[in-house]
């Protein structure tokens, strides 16, 4: 008896359990991968990590503070200058992929990259001649290592696109290893070649580094990645919707921007109200617990492309067993790696020099605030693939509002432990926000504890 001549009841059950199954074959294919990535980011992480503590010694507190607080400025302003184009890459690439729309995945492809290069350059001319007129409400210490790092700009969004579309097209090692392995990497290299060979290297010195180092990365990156899309998209011709790409990736860039404001407002509002000293020890106290959010990160980044796939071709309870297993795999772990910072921590922050151990009670806070938020881990993303991007950008917007607030009284009142009780009560707001929002638009529990949930997918 075929399927067809099945009863109707007999045949929505089968095609359910059929579907279920494909959701779990999902789960495995990103768990087979997601140890790919996991093996990427332990090294990466080590290399990161390894060379924050080399440069903390080479540089001294004081400049590590200044490079530490540029380097931020730089991610931030890479990120905006990507115009949402790094997040809607993730969306539109796989989407075409799913449906087979060549012709429109190389007009998005083409176009994507122009737009992201042209527009990170022109606002790279406006930020530098912000910096030149309000050089006087710069602190002095911070102005030349400004202006250096935004040469780094442009070539960070071209990383940040080149990974983007990598993982879309799910090419782990491209995606992952000239930013996480290469990059630090050469960074380490070039710094401690420049001390060896010529003395001293002070932050501007070590933005130069960073800047050669992202430079190689981007350029292997780029070529591996216009290879292997070749092959999909060869005598394809591209058709263009630019407009619509624009307006989608808008509202990443609104979700973005409030985003990486609610994870760095804390490290800004630091080197605007204290000192390069604090600067670098909070730095080198986030970086630490970034050793937790790697391993969330493994999962979530292969999950985020499935999420848009199943939408699109998939079910309500397809979605939910993949969730479900997503934070799972995420959850425990995390909490396993916190549990073992916690009780390393005074040894592992005494790596970067014996007066970083003072951030050990803000590194408590810190791993405790990811924890919590690992029991949601793919909510954001969950909501952005699946067409509801703009009720996450609300969200982000007042998360990151209430950041600023509470940083500002908290951070002179507390130092840098205030930063990080601003930080993590704030963005855990958001996430219940965000929780209650997945309830109601997917009808999903993207909670590690699984209940029943009432709710429609819209």
């Amino acid at each position: 008896m075929t399927v067809t001549d099945m009863p109707i009841g007999a045949e929505s059950t089968l095609r359910r359990f059929a579907r279920l199954r494909h959701s779990q074959q999902h789960l495995y294919a990103i768990l087979k991968s997601a140890v790919q990535v996991f093996a990427i980011r332990v090294v990466g992480a080590g290399l990161t990590y390894g060379s924050m503590v080399l440069l903390a010694r080479w540089l001294g507190s004081y400049n590590f503070g200044i490079y530490a607080y540029v380097f931020v400025i730089v991610t931030l302003l890479g990120l905006a200058f990507s115009f949402g184009f790094n997040s809607s890459t993730l969306r539109f690439v796989s989407d075409y992929l799913a449906r087979k729309r060549t012709r429109r995945l190389a007009g998005f492809l083409t176009q994507s990259y122009l737009l992201v290069l042209g527009l990170s350059v022109a606002g790279v001319l406006l930020s530098a001649g912000f910096l030149i007129v309000f050089r006087n409400i710069i602190q002095p210490y911070y102005f030349v290592a400004l202006l250096v790092g935004l040469v780094c700009v442009p070539i960070w969004t071209l990383l940040n696109q080149c990974e983007a579309t990598a993982r879309a097209f799910g090419w782990v090692n491209v995606a992952y290893v000239p930013g996480y392995v290469l990059r630090p990497l050469l960074v380490t290299v070039f710094v401690g070649a420049a001390i060896y060979f010529g003395g001293e290297v002070d932050a501007v010195g070590a933005l130069w580094a960073m800047i050669a180092a992202c430079a190689i990365a981007v350029l292997a990156q780029g070529f591996i990645i216009y290879s292997g899309s070749r092959r999909h998209l060869a005598d394809v011709k591209p058709t263009f919707h630019a407009r619509h790409w624009i307006t989608i990736s808008f509202s990443f860039l609104m979700i973005d921007a409030f985003r990486m404001l609610l994870d760095n407002t804390d490290v800004l509002i630091i080197g605007r109200l204290l000192d390069p000293h604090s600067v670098a020890v909070y730095f080198a106290v986030i970086r630490t617990g970034g050793l937790v959010a790697f391993v969330s990160f493994s999962m979530i980044a292969l999950a985020v492309p499935k999420f848009a796939e199943i939408h699109s071709t998939g079910t309500r309870e397809e979605l939910q067993k993949l969730v479900s297993g997503v934070i799972q795999l995420v959850f425990w772990p995390s909490l396993l790696a916190a549990g073992a910072l916690a009780l390393l921590g005074p040894f592992v922050l005494s790596l970067f020099g014996a007066d970083f151990v003072a951030g050990y009670p803000t590194l408590l806070i810190v791993l405790a605030g990811l924890v919590l938020r690992s029991a949601t881990s793919p909510i954001e993303y969950l909501l952005n693939m699946t067409g509801h991007h703009r009720d996450t950008m609300m969200v982000y917007a007042f998360a990151a509002a209430a950041n600023v607030a509470l940083s500002l009284w908290l951070i002179p009142l507390l130092g840098i432990p205030g930063a990080a009780i601003a930080t993590y009560t704030a963005m855990l707001s958001g996430n219940v926000c965000l929780y209650l929002l997945v309830r109601k638009r997917l009808g999903v529990n993207a909670f590690v504890f699984p209940f029943r949930v009432k709710g429609k997918a819209s």
